[in-house]
């Protein structure tokens, strides 16, 4: 909607100029052919010259002249229109309701308009015609007659035409009919009906008309006098309807028309206004068509290392769009293979989430995302909407206002639009689109992400030109100077990142200048940095005078609510219930923990899996303290484990899963793991030597139970390294095991332990 009305206030502004031109300088001046093709130039230039962009290249190190710096002003609208295709639960919004106006009125006028050629054509079939020449005279009785539309005259039967005047009226219809003069009616009405709020295009409507009947009056009666003109006009009057599509001979206004005649008669003709008209156009036509843009000499690029993954959407046995033989899976792998092979950019390590036809699902895209440690996502797409052949080109999508990166996308998308416009053969859309329903890897991902519609398969000029490899390749390469071109901004080395937070996103470091409440609680950047994301509810955003009133001053740089789940554990003897069991980092520590008998600390708790409970016992007062004296006061809670058995420790379900949705996770999370792996790493210190320094990855099996097996180190084999990793999570607790489809399933994991050297 914004873009609508931001192309409607540009015709308004270019028509008007055109218009104050004629106005000036034109108006009520005899050569009628060249105002007639002055005013239809200048509505198709208004309607064409704000969707024409040509881009003018120069460097930063280039002074922008005064010519360039005017074209920049008039285009400044360009650089950043967001159009939010809202979720809207409120239909009757203001906005809405002015575009619902809009459009009816525009429904009006098209009835009027067609109402008007019914009625025209209703006269044709209710009178006989008579042939002459290339001319149809219709003789009628209707009032509003006589008048000429298209090649036919209507003719009033009270008009005798056998008399000088009668002669007079049929030779000036006849010009009309010769001069095509129904064709540009017809024009500027169909135009009105769909920029009807254009004030403008109403006044050259009505001066166009007047224009036709100056060229009428100075063909048709070049041998009478003023007087008799002026008499025929007195005379001559006709009440009744006039149609707005036909030349009517009396329905214009007398005086001009007197003017005009007696200019004819003494013809003073001045050309100087008229060349004017052609500096001015191209002044015009340069102001709303040209646009600069500063570019970097990307041969310099000198940013930090940054970790792309470019994502090529659907695949294996989802193909996505399928257009004229056109494939979206294939498209965008093939997108996605040139930008890495395109990339000569040492800083840019480019990673792609398939490399081949294989099955994704979103979850799987931004976990791949995660464990690359990625610091931008793209996921390249093809549209289509078969409904609508027409649509083309190619869009930028975003996420929602939720997503925590929304100004970084913003300024990446905007990169990659400004990079794409440069020398594409297809449309590229100004703006950046926020779906409707929201898209999956966007609004979850953990870093700035943009998804890249790279044209409509429905439309045969976008699959023609989407087809050829040179073109594909040309996409991917304004796809990198877009990258280089967001990095250069330095949107993304300027945000404070803990490089000691493996393996979390380096994007999951929030900004210090803001203000973190957590469960209502002021707190650090740096605690709210470290919290396990397992355990986070929702996170809200308050800025700008909301922040303010809320928090006073400590929230003028904007604050970031955090709520986390409440921890819970449900109380099943039985121990049928598993699912609602939880151990966080919630926990209550006033209460005592039993655990098989054993008084057990935090740490333990957190390792604990809610599938190897069988039963959870409280007690509480009188009861806690007769079990467990004083240790008991503040309640206890006694946990029973199951009971290990061999028999199924070795078993394998008989379907693993390689890729799944969720994939299995350490009880209490990352944080937990760390905890857990670095106190087996601290009491086997004194065996480590300098080969065992790097990322040992450990390859094993979670059941549906938790309980892992075929546990084996794929790298740095037969290290000491490699043996503590495999024994801790042999010997440690039970896994939450994988989820696929809503259902928990066994699949592989595979962990990465680091050892680093002192020093480092």
């Amino acid at each position: 909607m914004i873009a609508i009305a931001w192309y409607l206030l540009k015709v308004i502004i270019c028509s008007g100029i055109l218009y104050a031109y004629y106005y000036l300088a034109l108006r009520n001046k005899i050569f009628h052919y060249w105002n007639r093709f002055y005013l239809l130039t200048s509505v198709m230039l208004a309607l064409l010259l704000p969707v024409i962009k040509i881009n003018i290249l120069e460097t930063q190190a280039q002074p922008g002249t005064n010519v360039i710096k005017m074209f920049q002003t008039i285009n400044a609208g360009d650089d950043m229109v967001i159009e939010f295709a809202r979720n809207n639960n409120t239909p009757l919004s203001w906005e809405n309701i002015l575009w619902a106006i809009y459009l009816l009125i525009a429904v009006l006028l098209l009835s009027i308009f067609l109402v008007t050629l019914f009625r025209i054509y209703k006269l044709k079939r209710m009178y006989p015609s008579i042939k002459m020449q290339d001319i149809l005279f219709i003789n009628t009785d209707a009032k509003g007659t006589p008048f000429s539309f298209l090649r036919f005259i209507f003719w009033n039967n009270a008009i005798d035409i056998a008399t000088l005047q009668g002669q007079q009226i049929f030779n000036h219809e006849v010009v009309h009919i010769r001069e095509k003069h129904s064709y540009d009616k017809i024009f500027i009405q169909l135009v009105l009906i769909f920029f009807w709020i254009n004030p403008f295009f109403w006044l050259i409507r009505r001066e166009l008309s007047m224009i036709h009947e100056f060229i009428a009056d100075k063909k048709s009666l070049e041998s009478a006098d003023s007087s008799g003109f002026a008499t025929m006009l007195l005379q001559s009057i006709y009440p009744g309807q006039t149609f707005s599509l036909t030349n009517n001979f009396f329905h214009s206004p007398i005086k001009r028309r007197l003017v005009m005649f007696t200019k004819n008669k003494n013809p003073k003709v001045s050309y100087i206004s008229r060349l004017v008209a052609l500096p001015l156009i191209t002044l015009v036509f340069f102001a709303f068509t040209f646009k600069t843009k500063t570019i970097s000499p990307f041969a310099n690029y000198a940013a930090k290392k940054l970790t792309v993954v470019i994502d090529a959407g659907h695949g294996g046995s989802d193909n996505g769009a399928i257009g004229n033989s056109l494939s979206e899976k294939n498209l965008t792998l093939a997108i996605a293979n040139d930008i890495q092979q395109l990339n000569t950019n040492s800083n840019l390590n480019i990673v792609l989430s398939r490399t081949d036809d294989e099955t994704m699902s979103p979850k799987e895209r931004v976990n791949f995302t995660e464990k690359n440690n990625a610091d931008l996502f793209i996921s390249l797409h093809a549209n289509t909407d078969p409904g609508k052949n027409d649509n083309s080109g190619i869009e930028v999508l975003i996420a929602n206002k939720t997503n925590a990166f929304l100004e970084e996308s913003k300024l990446l998308g905007s990169a990659i639009i400004g990079s794409l416009k440069n020398n594409s053969g297809i449309n590229v859309s100004d703006v950046l689109r926020i779906p409707e329903k929201g898209v999956w890897v966007l609004n979850n991902n953990i870093c700035p992400s943009i998804l890249i519609e790279t044209g409509y398969l429905s439309n045969k000029q976008d699959v023609q030109y989407l087809s050829n490899p040179d073109n594909q390749k040309n996409i991917a390469q304004n796809i990198l100077n877009g990258i280089e071109a967001y990095s250069e901004q330095n949107t993304i080395k300027d945000n404070p990142i803990l490089v000691d937070t493996p393996p979390q996103s380096k994007y999951q470091v929030l900004r210090d200048s803001a203000l973190y409440i957590i469960d209502g609680k002021v707190t650090s950047a740096k605690e709210a940095n470290h919290t396990n994301p397992n355990t986070i509810k929702s996170i809200s955003i308050l800025k700008g005078n909301d922040a303010i009133q809320k928090y006073g001053d400590k929230g003028k740089n904007g604050v970031i609510i955090i709520t986390t789940k409440p921890a819970t554990i449900a109380n099943k003897a039985d121990g049928k219930s598993k699912e609602n069991l939880h151990i966080d980092d919630k926990i209550n520590t006033a209460a005592l923990y039993v655990i098989d008998g054993k008084e057990a600390t935090q740490d333990d708790l957190k390792s604990i899996s809610p599938q190897s409970i069988q039963s959870i016992n409280v007690l509480k007062d009188e009861t806690a303290i007769k079990k467990y004296g004083e240790r008991g006061k503040n309640g206890v809670v006694e946990i029973t484990l199951k009971k290990e058995t061999t028999e199924h420790q070795d078993t394998v379900p008989d379907k693993i899963f390689t890729r799944v949705e969720q994939d299995a996770q350490f009880p209490g999370g990352q944080q937990a793991w760390l905890k857990y792996i670095t106190r087996k790493i601290q009491d086997s210190a004194n065996v480590f030597t300098e080969h065992d320094y790097g990322t040992c990855y450990v390859k094993f099996i979670v059941g549906t139970d938790g309980r892992v097996s075929d546990v084996t180190a794929t790298t740095m084999k037969n290290t000491h390294l490699a043996n503590v990793a495999v024994n801790a999570i042999k010997t440690g607790p039970m896994w939450l095991p994988a989820e696929q489809n809503g259902h928990t399933v066994a699949a592989y994991r595979v962990q990465p332990v680091t050892l680093t050297a002192p020093e480092k």
